[in-house]
């Protein structure tokens, strides 16, 4: 019935928005226009964003008379902090792109013509590094971010673990102490 059709929409949208933030290769969110709802919470999912300066973003859900249903009353507030996403979620008011960099939400704002050129060179300047440390540090920051400081920091130590016996790691190790020298 009902219930069942509008139980599957929520855990197809928890589903997509979990995939993104546990995606293993960072996913970076080029918002050009509006980023509003389920837009918002893949916002909110995705590892990094930028936004075009005309970008707004709002959690309109109140509106239709339900919260946010793809994770954006759980993951707005750890992004932004609880009074923001709360002014946020139960306004229902749209924020632009300036206040959404100020609250958080996006790493840079971009003149609309340059949105896919700043994605790509914030892309570029991640891959530059040895893919295992970019898979690790995601895996870190992502499980440990709403753990007890305690068990993120044996995520951390997990994670640095797996990294140790890689090449990404050697390269590293003998770049800084060439410089050293």
């Amino acid at each position: 019935g009902t219930g069942r059709r509008l139980k599957d929409i929520v855990d197809r949208g928890q589903g997509l928005t979990r995939r993104i933030e546990q995606f293993p290769k960072p996913i970076i969110a080029a918002v050009n226009g509006l980023a509003y709802g389920g837009g918002c919470e893949i916002v909110e999912a995705a590892h990094l964003a930028i936004a075009a300066d005309h970008a707004t973003f709002a959690k309109p859900e109140i509106t239709l008379g339900f919260p946010p249903p793809f994770g954006g009353s759980q993951r707005l507030p750890r992004h932004i902090g609880r009074k923001r996403a709360l002014e946020m979620v139960l306004t229902g008011d749209a924020i632009d792109a300036r206040r959404a960099h100020d609250m958080g939400l996006v790493n840079h704002v971009v003149p609309a013509p340059e949105l896919l050129a700043a994605a790509m060179e914030l892309a570029v300047r991640i891959d530059r590094h040895a893919p295992t440390a970019v898979h690790a540090c995601l895996a870190a920051v992502t499980r440990g971010l709403n753990l007890p400081i305690d068990e993120g920091l044996a995520v951390e130590a997990a994670w640095f673990a797996t990294t140790v016996p890689t090449a990404g790691v050697r390269r590293g190790l003998d770049r800084f102490l060439a410089r050293a020298q």
